[in-house]
């Protein structure tokens, strides 16, 4: 927003929200997501949609471009701040002890990449951060084509004209590959998406595909077995490849005997200088729970900035490993198991190493002997517990809107680029 408003503590809505909800305004409060202009989002995207856009008012953005940016930058600096360097003991300590990741890790790692989404709700004091993802594997970047439809509605475009302006995510991450990778648009260089032999999630890159075609790229897409080195360069299906973006998760390597043997003609491209990854595979370990941990964690408070502390003590929940939590000393006295177990409708227990929500537990769901068995096992595996975040609800109308409006808690996805903040998502829960 361009409108230099900050919301007051405790405020569901900011001044564009109101803005957008004043009576006046009428049925212009729900938006019509049937219009033409949708339809080459919802030939992707076919669950339902929220019925107006979220808003971030300008001191909003301006505090989640400085502190993700700073956040992911200290993330980044992990192993040189805990392990004297040693990104190995950077990835044991979190949790990628298997063979495949090993094997992985040791061949297509490289330099921190510029480029994650932080998972945020908004809680009275200000946005929280639950999650931050680290690699080119996270999805959504698609969703600047839904603001490019939220403008073709005649009276949202006259109610955002000269006042309202969106970032586009997929392109702001295309600059930054192309920076990376040295290459320009007009050469419309070749990127392959590398899924690996076999993948956990079915993913439709339909319009991702057609967007980065748009932006001037030419695109393919394939699996590692499918990639060869010739002397013209690494090729798939006939076709050379400039950049190889890396579709696939680490954790799937990790748990693939064979990813040594999978990654070799890649490894070998790599080093022979004839494509780019984006991203190396060690971007994944950035994007661990456990790295979080380590954010929160008071016996390392020495190692961050004044400024690093400022920002994780605002933004990022409490969160501990749960590794060794019997044995842990709690803030309160005695252990951290111990202090997990009683206050189970505070906290949330998460897979160190995981991916779309899988395995997550939150305490106030269960009962308290569930969530005892769980801390018990917790100990043991790789698993973070987390203090609840207490989000704010906004409203939303549905058309017609002469009833209330109804209430949603968002979760809000924020990507951050070399850019810097760059665009995003919500996702919606009824009250």
């Amino acid at each position: 927003m361009k409108a230099d408003t900050i919301v007051a503590s405790g405020s569901a809505d900011n001044a564009p929200t109101r803005a957008f909800l004043a009576p006046y305004r009428g049925a212009g409060r729900a938006l019509d997501t049937g219009l033409p202009g949708y339809r080459r989002f919802r030939s992707w995207f076919t669950r339902p949609l929220l019925t107006r856009p979220a808003f971030l008012d300008a001191v909003q953005t301006r505090t989640l471009d400085h502190d993700l940016t700073l956040l992911l930058r200290t993330l980044h600096a992990l192993p040189d701040r805990l392990f004297d360097g040693d990104e190995t003991a950077f990835a044991r300590v979190l949790g990628w002890t298997q063979p495949g990741a090993s094997a992985a890790l040791s061949r297509l790692s490289g330099p921190p990449v510029p480029l994650g989404r932080a998972d945020l709700v908004r809680t009275p004091d200000g946005f929280r951060l639950v999650e931050f993802n680290t690699s080119s594997s996270l999805g959504s970047f698609e969703f600047g084509e839904l603001c490019r439809a939220t403008l073709s509605d005649p009276s949202f475009h006259d109610f955002a004209e000269d006042t309202l302006y969106y970032v586009d995510p997929l392109a702001r991450m295309g600059d930054t590959l192309t920076g990376l990778a040295g290459l320009s648009l007009a050469d419309r260089p070749t990127v392959a998406l590398v899924d690996w032999v076999s993948s956990p999630i079915a993913v439709n890159a339909s319009l991702f595909v057609d967007l980065m075609a748009d932006r001037g790229f030419r695109v393919l897409s394939c699996t590692v077995a499918d990639l060869d080195l010739t002397p013209a360069g690494l090729t798939a299906h006939g076709e050379r490849i400039d950049v190889v973006y890396r579709t696939f998760l680490l954790k799937t390597a990790a748990e693939d005997p064979a990813a040594g043997r999978r990654l070799d003609v890649l490894d070998r491209a790599v080093r022979a200088g004839a494509v780019t990854v984006f991203t190396p595979l060690n971007a994944d370990l950035y994007g661990t729970k456990a790295a979080l941990a380590m954010l929160s964690d008071p016996a390392h408070r020495d190692r961050f900035t004044a400024a690093e502390r400022e920002v994780i003590d605002r933004v990022l929940p409490w969160t501990r490993s749960m590794t060794g939590a019997a044995r842990t000393p709690a803030e309160d006295g005695g252990s951290l198991a111990e202090f997990v177990r009683r206050h189970r409708g505070e906290c949330v227990l998460k897979p160190s190493i995981g991916h779309a929500g899988q395995g997550v537990v939150a305490g106030w769901l269960v009962p308290q002997a569930e969530w005892d068995a769980l801390v018990a096992s917790a100990d043991a595996g790789d698993y973070i517990v987390q203090r609840k975040a207490e989000s704010v609800a906004e409203r939303f109308y549905t058309a017609p809107v002469e009833d209330d409006p109804s209430t949603c808690f968002l979760h809000w996805g924020m990507f951050v680029t070399g850019s810097g903040l760059s665009g995003g998502f919500v996702k919606g829960l009824l009250d």
